[in-house]
Parts: structure tokens; sequence; C-alpha cells
């Protein structure tokens, strides 16, 4: 079977059975009286989020699900009903099901899964209870922001887990939430976890060394001066001493770090590699992987690999429109923004299955031809919940295979190797001819 077709019995299944309304019910008495708007419909009302008016997404799902007159505040109340969490049991049961029954589709780089983390700050409702709440206080006119954090394997590009938390949380700190649920889904390779300059932490090298847990850093440039000045290579490791002025730092905010360093005092061991950009400026890798494990060679690639979730935060807030939040409620701002990653991951094994088909043509082509992910999103958008409250599967999977070959007819060629200076120039149309959305 292939796994979007999976992906879609697992959505059915965990969304339909009895276990899932008692489980995901924020209260006893939720989903108790037989409604249009039921426990599955609630549920499938997220996922057709398409970042209209509140108004208009009503009224594009009443017509998928042959309903009428469902009115703004019944939805709303019915939503208030449920648990953003099951959005996250569903990928995560997919996760488990790909990485574990599909690995012969599974990409790794020597063996290694790469996940790379990152957050995000996404716009939410102005009001003065989401102000207070995601520390949005500085005036009555600041805009709120909830920071998302994700990790995100950048070469099978699937969401792996997701935190929301208030706009001035540390991004650190929720790199080890998120790496706290990523141990929790059953995974069975070893994992790389590559990281950019803000996630730079002794407390992380100490027990990631403790541990044996993989990462790669890029450091700032003002981090290990001294050390990194001594080194006699581009590429070797350095001796991390403790130094009281060095761990003062985390003596209140890390304090059982902060211990059990002053207790041993410990220097702590770290790879670090030089690297010299194609314009000519120098940045400096830190990992605890060996030269055996991966070469300098290697790290360069590896690093380079971590702008996958750039691109891929874009494609969540540019096409699938992840940011148009639609309550202030806590509760279904999580709705939101848990129901459209399990979205994307959806539609990244739709897209994956499509491509598959493509790699086994004959194509005559100048370049290697991929996917057209904006049109993709469009089709997968107008035929995601039709396909899933379909009860007959052999329809279902005609209809899957049908988004399929629509998807297979739009291609763009990979131009590999292409950079572009970043353009901070405003002066420009924001609705390009050729960048407009599919839906």
């Amino acid at each position: 079977m292939k796994f979007s077709r999976r992906c879609i019995k697992n959505v059915k299944y965990i969304i339909e059975k009895e276990e899932s309304k008692e489980k995901y019910k924020l209260t006893s008495t939720s989903f108790t009286r037989e409604r249009k708007m039921n426990f599955e419909n609630t549920v499938y009302y997220n996922l057709n989020k398409k970042g209209l008016t509140s108004k208009m997404e009503i009224e594009e799902f009443q017509d998928i699900v042959n309903m009428t007159d469902i009115s703004n505040v019944a939805v709303l109340k019915q939503r208030e009903k449920l648990n953003a969490d099951i959005y996250n049991e569903i990928r995560n049961k997919n996760l488990e099901d790909f990485y574990n029954d599909y690995k012969e589709d599974v990409k790794l780089f020597k063996g290694y899964l790469l996940v790379a983390v990152d957050g995000s700050y996404f716009e939410i409702p102005n009001t003065a209870a989401t102000r207070e709440k995601y520390d949005s206080t500085k005036n009555n006119t600041s805009v709120p922001r909830a920071l998302v954090s994700n990790y995100f394997d950048v070469l099978n590009h699937y969401v792996l887990s997701t935190i929301i938390d208030k706009e001035t949380a540390s991004e650190k700190v929720l790199d080890e939430r998120n790496f706290l649920e990523l141990k929790k889904l059953n995974i069975p390779y070893p994992i790389i976890r590559i990281k950019d300059r803000g996630y730079v932490s002794l407390k992380d090298f100490y027990y990631s060394n403790l541990s044996n847990d993989k990462f790669i850093v890029r450091l700032k440039k003002q981090d290990y001066k001294k050390e990194i000045s001594n080194m006699e290579s581009d590429d070797e490791i350095i001796e991390i001493k403790y130094n009281y002025h060095r761990m003062h730092y985390y003596k209140d905010i890390e304090p059982e770090f902060y211990n059990a360093i002053m207790k041993s005092k410990e220097s702590i061991y770290i790879r670090i590699i030089k690297i010299i950009l194609p314009s000519g400026e120098v940045e400096y890798l830190a990992t605890n992987l060996t030269k055996e494990e991966m070469t300098t060679d290697d790290m360069k690639i590896l690093y380079n690999l971590r702008w996958q979730i750039e691109l891929n935060y874009h494609l969540l807030k540019e096409s699938l429109k992840i940011e148009t939040i639609t309550s202030s409620k806590e509760e279904l701002i999580k709705q939101d923004i848990y129901s459209q990653m399990l979205a994307f991951n959806l539609l990244q094994s739709f897209i994956e299955d499509a491509q598959k088909e493509i790699d086994k043509k004959d194509l005559k082509y100048k370049h290697e031809m991929k996917i057209n992910k904006n049109m993709a999103v469009g089709f997968f958008k107008k035929s995601l919940i039709i396909i899933l409250i379909e009860e007959d599967e052999i329809k279902r999977n005609n209809m899957l295979d049908a988004m399929s070959l629509k998807m297979q007819k739009y291609l763009v060629p990979v131009r590999k190797n292409r950079t572009y200076p970043r353009n901070k120039n405003r002066d420009k149309n924001r609705y390009s001819l050729t960048k407009r959305k599919a839906f």
C-alpha cells in the first residue's frame, strides 16, 4: 500500500473510532448530543482550513459534507469542546508507520535521519487576552505573535514535532521540549539534530556527549573565540574548560546543569569545523560527530540541508496559510496550527508518491523534474476532506489516484546549486503573476 493511502486510513480510523471522542473531548459533557457538527465533522473542519473568512470556510465545508445552515456560533461552540492534541496523535501514528513500515522509502545520510530545528513567529488575533497570554504587552497596538518551534526531517520533509509558546519563550527551551517529543516516537534510526546560531548551548553539548545524541550547530562569531584561535587546523576537537564566568549564566536558569559542572569541574570536548563560504565569509560548526562518522565535506553538506526547514515554513505560511488563525482562544489557536502541521505531512506523503511515479517515467527534459508544490497544495486542499469522508475504499483509492495524476501533470525543473542574494527591497509587486497561490 502506498504511504499516502496508509496515512488516509490512519486519519479516518483515529477520527472515527469511539475512543477518540472520549479521549479528545475537553469536558465529560462534550459531543454528547447529536448535532450536525459532531466530533468527526469538527475534526475534519479544521483540516479543511483554507485561510478564508469563517463564514466562507463554513459554506465550503457544508457543501463537502452535505449539510446546511451551520452558523459561526455553532461551529465555534463545537470547536471549543475539542482537544487539539488529536492532530498530533494522527501525525505521530503516520510517522511511526513511515519510519518502520516503509524503510525502503526513508531517505538517510550515512544511516542517519537528519532533523533540523527552528522557530518561527506566527501572527495571532489581536486581543487584550492574546497580547497578555503570548507576552505581547509592550503597548496596546503591538501585534501578538506565538513562537512556533518545529523539528523537521530535512530529507523526507515531514514535521516531526511542534511546540507552541509565547513570543518571548526561549528557543533553546523549545528545542529541548521538541527533542523530548521526538524521543517518544518509535523511530528506528540514529538522529543528527542540525541547528542554527541561536541554539548554541553548553548544556546541550554536555548532555549530548553523555547520551551520545548527535548534533551540528553553527556558532556565533563570539562563541569560544579563544579556543578557536588556538586551533591548528580547520577541523579538530577543542577543550571548553570549566570557567566560573562562563558557567555563572546557568546558575539561575539551569541549576541542575550548573551544579553538575560545579561539582565535577569537567571540561567539555567538542569538534569544531571551519567552513569558508563561496562569498569568502568564514563560519564555524560545532559537533560531537567524529571524523570517522562524518568528514569535513560531509559537515558542509549537512549544515546546508538545514535550509530545508526555512523553505517548508514558507510553504506552511504562504501556501497552506497556516497563519490565518481563526480565534483568540488558546485551544483553537492550537487546533489551527496542529491541524495544518498534520495537513502538511499528508500533503508531503501525496507529493512523494506522485514523485515516485514521475521518476519511473522516461521523461525527455533538460533538467530533473519535480512536482509543482503550489499546484499540489491546490489539488490537495480541494480534495482532502472529500476523500476522507468517502466510505467506499475503492472509490476513495480512485480519488487518490486521480489527485496523484493531477499532481503529476504540473512539474517544475530542479536547478541545483543556484543561490540568490537575500532581497530586502519592498518596492516590488506583492502578488507576482508567477507566484500566485493555487487556492
